[in-house]
């Protein structure tokens, strides 16, 4: 690994520093500026219930939500400051991992790709686990650095703990263990550390931070890893076109150049793995992009998933474009133009319904008008009355945009199963009141069972929300006398899609 120069004073730290405020500050002024996603909501939801963990996904999300609304309050920009803590946490780690390295040069390059690409763009405002599974994921891979490259195997405690704080944040923190392994395994100097204690202390750590996950798991029959593990099987068949959509989604968030700069690199630091600051980058980037490519065909790889891969891909990329200059450098410089202008673009959309998007993929459109429409309705009903959404989506955005925060019930009354929500509340309180039930045609096969579960179920007018001149959706309501479920729960092979 590459040790910059002590002797000359070197601004790029500064610079790099400057780059991270700067995006930073920018992303926390524009987090305030549209309504949160659904997925936000859902977490929003998970932080003012803390648990040990909950059924999609670890809870450090939540927890850090739970942290920074608790000193600010429940607003957009409160609830993505979560999103800019770890994001920050991720570049700073990011900045020193690379530099060790490749040197500070290759450290900046590396640096501003990561910042300019719209999944780490957008990474810095909304939360979701992957903000804490990054973060986590950077600490790693410095600490393991410092251990090697400084032959303290102390370090390698340091590389346990964020190791377990990455797998607080997402169930992909697993990989690190095993690549941390690899990294010791393939290095002198890490083959001596294995021989110590340390190491081995450090995986203890990872699995004692982990052992809040277990417990909740095993308090729910593990409900959790079944769902990550059973359910995406059941939803796994061979349909080619998925491996299009894979490579389509990493194309749009990462940008076409830089994704085949990072997956050249992958390629290369494999090839050069004899090096010992290629081999980390292949180790920190081959697995994973090898396990979705695997997967891609039988089962939707979404976007965000292959979001660690990228650090060290874009730092192998840097080195080999900064020493061997060429089309690599060429390619580099269109690359970091292009993603920025994909991240503008990006940021314009939930705020410019004048600028081309997708209308009904846009997820922060039409909540509040929803809730004021919800809000009318059951003014009608009386206060007792509940409101229900089919799905987790429309229960939490529901539940954060009504006055009051009013307690929402999800598609476990209509005989679904809700998620999280499933095991917030029992359906059977709700027998024989009267409440709403809303429902998001984009969220496919949910309430299908709303006529067993309302009797009577009175349609009411819908309420079409618009992007421009594009239909986003038409949201459908009805009033519901709630009769109970209309059948058990179903089990694993009834769960919805993993999201």
């Amino acid at each position: 690994m590459i040790q910059d120069s002590v002797h000359a004073p070197d601004r790029r730290p500064a610079l790099a520093a400057l780059l991270v405020a700067a995006a930073t500050l920018f992303h926390v002024f524009y987090a305030g500026l549209f309504a949160l996603s659904p997925q936000e909501a859902y977490y929003w939801e998970w932080a003012r219930r803390l648990d040990l963990s909950y059924f999609d996904h670890p809870p450090l999300a939540a927890w850090t939500i739970a942290l920074t609304t608790g000193v600010l309050g429940d607003s957009e920009r409160a609830i993505r400051l979560a999103a800019a803590l770890h994001s920050a946490v991720f570049c700073a780690f990011f900045w020193l991992s690379v530099r060790r390295l490749f040197g500070a040069r290759v450290a900046l390059v590396a640096l501003v790709a990561g910042l300019v690409v719209p999944l780490f763009a957008l990474g810095q405002v909304i939360i979701t686990p992957d903000g804490p599974l990054l973060s986590g994921w950077a600490m790693a891979l410095y600490f393991t650095l410092r251990a090697l490259d400084e032959e303290r195997p102390q370090w390698l405690v340091a590389a346990g703990a964020a190791t377990g704080w990455a797998l607080l944040g997402k169930y992909t923190g697993a990989l690190l263990l095993p690549q941390i392994l690899l990294a010791l395994a393939l290095d002198p100097r890490g083959r001596r550390m294995l021989r110590t204690p340390w190491p081995w202390a450090g995986a203890a750590l990872a699995g004692a931070l982990f052992a809040p996950v277990l417990a909740w798991n095993l308090r729910h029959g593990l409900a959790s890893f079944a769902f990550q593990t059973q359910g995406r099987v059941a939803h796994s068949s061979l349909r080619p076109v998925l491996v299009a959509r894979y490579l389509g989604l990493q194309a749009a968030l990462v940008t076409p150049v830089l994704l085949l700069l990072a997956v050249e690199a992958v390629v290369q630091a494999i090839r050069r793995r004899s090096e010992p600051a290629f081999r980390i980058c292949a180790i920190f980037s081959a697995p994973l992009l090898g396990l979705a490519t695997l997967v891609s065909p039988f089962h939707w790889v979404k976007g965000n998933w292959l979001a660690p891969i990228y650090p060290t891909a874009f730092a192998a990329a840097a080195a080999l474009a900064l020493s061997q200059g060429g089309w690599r450098r060429r390619a580099g410089v269109a690359g970091i133009a292009l993603a920025l202008a994909g991240s503008v673009y990006t940021h314009l959309v939930p705020l410019v319904p004048a600028v081309p998007f997708p209308a009904r993929d846009e997820g922060s459109a039409g909540w509040r008008a929803l809730a004021a429409r919800v809000d009318a309705e059951r003014a009608r009903l009386g206060p007792d009355a509940f409101v229900a959404g089919c799905n987790y989506k429309v229960s939490a955005e529901l539940a954060y945009y009504l006055p009051g925060h009013l307690r929402t019930w999800s598609g476990e009354i209509a005989g679904d199963h809700g998620l999280q929500y499933r095991y917030w509340f029992d359906p059977a309180a709700l027998a024989g009141r009267e409440g709403l039930l809303v429902l998001d045609p984009r969220e496919k096969h949910t309430c299908e069972r709303r006529a067993e579960a309302c009797q009577p179920l009175e349609p009411l007018p819908p309420l079409e929300v618009k992007r421009g001149d594009a239909t986003v959706t038409t949201f459908e309501l009805w009033r519901c006398r709630y009769a109970g479920p209309p059948s058990a729960l179903p089990g694993v092979a009834g769960l919805p899609a993993p999201h």
